[in-house]
């Protein structure tokens, strides 16, 4: 009986371990130009990931969107990002440090969703590119890595203090922090209070239309 029981339960757990995958993915085509692949990761690739965004707690396209052109905007060169998560918003900020030459490290807890990022980096045409996917806890990643973060993007709930303060040692001196917010009251209430007694950090939110926000940290010389 007892063998019985674990073949079942080990069936329901393989059952559950699939149907937690993104179904019927597309693939991308054979394109004559970056430009065309870029339109495809825009007009395809991201739509049909957008699909599953409440499952893995995405920013919304307009936050996407918005990441984006921040890192263009502002010249991004090395980027972090914690909670990669199926990698919709690390295919954004991609897109950004694709046209400003830099580089993507983003950090992802969980194997399974690490597969799926790579996968859909892999699909977007950016995966070890513009971006490297690291699996392990944040928390003991970011101090090993080398050198120092221009951008930096945390996105794991309402408790952000704990990696804000793990990545800030690892941040140039024009550094810009964002932190996704959740869509309920009071979010990131304590990290927006840590921010105002900070005099080298001036912190601001963003909406872009979503629910969501980005609450964006930019280090300032202080006298």
């Amino acid at each position: 009986m007892f063998k019985v029981v674990s073949v079942v339960t080990a069936l329901l757990v393989a059952f559950a371990l699939v149907a937690t995958v993104q179904p019927g993915a597309p693939e991308p085509p054979k394109f004559k130009s970056e430009n065309e692949r870029r339109i495809w990761v825009l007009s395809t690739l991201l739509p049909w990931m957008e699909q599953f965004r409440e499952r893995y707690h995405n920013v919304p396209r307009s936050d996407g969107e918005f990441l984006r052109w921040l890192v263009i905007a502002t010249q991004r060169k090395r980027a972090l990002e914690i909670g990669t998560a199926n990698g919709y918003s690390a295919i954004w900020i991609g897109l950004g440090l694709e046209a400003t030459g830099g580089h993507l490290t983003t950090i992802e807890i969980q194997p399974d969703l690490v597969r799926e990022a790579k996968a859909n980096l892999k699909r977007a045409g950016l995966l070890d590119k513009v971006v490297t996917v690291v699996e392990g806890d944040a928390l003991k990643v970011v101090p090993q890595l080398d050198g120092k973060f221009d951008f930096a993007f945390i996105d794991v709930g309402p408790k952000v203090m704990p990696f804000f303060e793990a990545v800030l040692p690892k941040l140039s001196d024009n550094a810009i922090v964002a932190v996704h917010r959740p869509p309920f009251e009071g979010a990131l209430k304590d990290y927006l209070k840590a921010m105002s007694e900070k005099p080298e950090w001036v912190t601001t939110v963003v909406q872009t239309g979503a629910p969501t926000g980005i609450v964006l940290s930019a280090r300032i010389k202080t006298r």
